[in-house]
């Protein structure tokens, strides 16, 4: 059903609390494949596969008061607003330290490096890592834990974390990705209250006045979504446009073809009746290039798609040179906003991925609601380290934690409404500077925690959250389909390679990416005709070339074993 109330982290985490010492009384129901729902039931360890911690579960009291310096990095994520100089100028830096009493040493990628690249270059000399890291180390955790990069957390968590690892065990998705094969525990990881909701963040938009001057109806079928297409250029001489690489170069409108993934072979792993397989290489994704070369062809596709980004596009939008596009529901936002502030109407909204003409669809840009990036604790911190930095992220998931994460400081930047709600003060609500909740808050878009679906409707438009409506439910009376199409078919979260498969892989793997992507371009712009059988079969053979075959049969084993724990 459609988001009609909010629930609660809080109860549901405390809950589980509560339930823990009844874990182990029963197997529990059978985990929805690879699409975690908020429960409150809980599960033993035993039943998520790994040994069970001997420690049992205790209360943590906050302050810590603690005389250790704790050196925190964060590779993106919870960076100090950018009118900060840096996180001593951070209430909501300063507050966590205060709150947790420890004293914080905070390390941020240099500013305008790459991050990757930064947590690369710190990796250089293991001997010295900052204690914590925010890092997206999820496939090779095998790699890091016998490296003896970070701690295996496996003895420690259900003492030092008790509210981290009762959430963990109120779904069986959520232990299963926080752990390796074997179930070692070794990350705190970044959680939507709703499940998948908000991982189905972007789609389709439009502009409604356009619809309605030229007598269209919202599109269902790619058909009706072309004819958009066409009759905008037509009538506005407007194109079809959008952000690139952080919109439509993940997945696009692969759905209505039956493909996966459109430029981006990263966001084209899938699984399909328990078969691993890429995207790139159906013939349903050439089906959809195909599609996509038509309307370049015909001049329905900004030429300049594959260099545009958010802020470039704006021009594109604000200019009337586009009229149907594909966006985030923050920028969709945005774009409204900018709009009403030069005397205009508000004319965007979200409509549905299209389905193919026979009313099917395969996948939409989505997820499970567990995060890619999880937080670790290094071996350069000792044991007494370890422990405390297992105390302090376990502030997150308790209800006090979750609030400051989510909201800031009570009284400051937050209040309860008149509906027992959390609203934002008018600090946040009339400061102009963008995203200004986070100046005060770690959890607008992702960290250690549950991201509160209120935090989303607070930093959205009622517009914008329709939109994200519309997108996620793509089939709202039946979700267990609605399901496979916006996240059962992923490459799952939290999958690990062994340290020889990371190894092979490091060796075998590298090129993929970067020929998809450039044979994508060639196809779309037609330097390369994808609709000559003879073109296409050297793309596969050429795929085959950068070790396609070997790289599926690792993920196929690597996920294999995923599913046994």
């Amino acid at each position: 059903m459609k988001r009609g109330k909010i629930t609660s982290i809080l109860a549901l985490g405390m809950s589980a609390v509560m339930m823990l010492s009844l874990a182990g009384c029963g197997s529990g129901a059978e985990e929805a494949a690879n699409a975690p729902q908020t429960e409150t039931a809980a599960k033993s360890a035993e039943d998520g596969g790994g040994e069970a911690p001997a420690a049992e579960a205790g209360s943590i009291s906050y302050p810590l008061n603690s005389d250790i310096k704790v050196l925190w990095y964060a590779q993106d994520n919870i960076l100090p607003h950018e009118k900060f100089k840096d996180a001593s100028e951070s209430p909501f830096h300063i507050g966590l330290a205060e709150k947790l009493g420890v004293s914080i040493d905070w390390l941020f990628p240099t500013t305008g490096s790459d991050g990757t690249t930064f947590t690369t270059t710190l990796l250089a000399d293991p001997a010295n890592l900052p204690d914590i890291m925010g890092v997206y180390w999820m496939n090779n955790a095998n790699q890091y834990i016998e490296d003896e990069i970070i701690w295996d957390l496996t003895d420690y968590i259900r003492q030092y974390a008790p509210d981290y690892y009762a959430w963990l065990q109120s779904n069986p998705a959520y232990d299963r990705a926080m752990k390796t094969d074997d179930g070692r525990y070794y990350a705190f990881g970044f959680f939507r209250e709703d499940g998948g909701w908000n991982d189905s963040y972007q789609g389709p938009v439009v502009r409604k006045d356009w619809l309605d001057e030229c007598g269209l109806e919202i599109p269902e079928t790619i058909s009706e979504f072309e004819n958009v297409i066409r009759v905008f250029n037509e009538k506005y001489g407007a194109t079809f446009n959008s952000s690139f690489s952080v919109r439509y170069k993940a997945e696009g409108l692969a759905g209505a073809f039956g493909a996966y993934g459109n430029a981006d072979a990263g966001n084209g792993w899938y699984v399909k009746d328990g078969k691993v397989g890429l995207g790139q290489a159906q013939p349903e994704w050439r089906d959809y290039v195909s599609w996509q070369y038509k309307l370049w062809k015909d001049g329905l596709i900004d030429q300049d798609i594959m260099t545009e980004d958010d802020t470039t596009i704006k021009d594109k939008i604000h200019n009337d040179k586009c009229g149907i596009s594909i966006t985030s529901m923050g920028q969709m936002n945005i774009w409204n906003t900018e709009r009403e502030a030069d005397g205009k109407e508000a004319v965007w909204i979200g409509i549905p991925y299209p389905k193919s003409d026979n009313g099917e669809i395969s996948s939409i840009f989505g997820g499970p609601g567990i995060g890619t990036q999880t937080t670790v604790i290094t071996k350069s911190a000792d044991e007494e380290t370890m422990k405390l930095c297992l105390q302090m992220l376990n502030y997150a998931y308790t209800e006090e934690g979750s609030l400051y994460w989510n909201y800031g400081t009570q009284g400051v930047s937050w209040e309860y409404d008149d509906q027992g709600v959390p609203a934002f003060t008018n600090l946040v609500t009339d400061d102009k500077d963008t995203d200004p909740m986070t100046k005060y808050n770690g959890l607008t878009w992702g960290a250690p925690g549950i991201q509160a679906t209120n935090l989303l409707y607070l930093k959205n438009s009622e517009a914008a959250i329709e939109a994200n409506n519309t997108w996620f439910y793509v089939y709202p009376d039946d979700e267990e389909k609605n399901r496979a199409v916006t996240s059962g078919w992923k490459w799952p979260i939290g999958v690990t390679f062994t340290t020889a498969e990371a190894d092979e892989l490091d060796e075998i793997a590298q090129n993929i990416p970067t020929f998809v992507e450039e044979s994508f371009a060639e196809f779309l712009t037609g330097s390369k005709d994808i609709n000559d059988d003879a073109v296409w079969e050297k793309y596969l053979s050429d795929l085959e070339t950068y070790n396609l075959s070997r790289v599926l049969e690792i993920r196929q084993a690597c996920y294999d074993r995923y599913k046994e724990r």
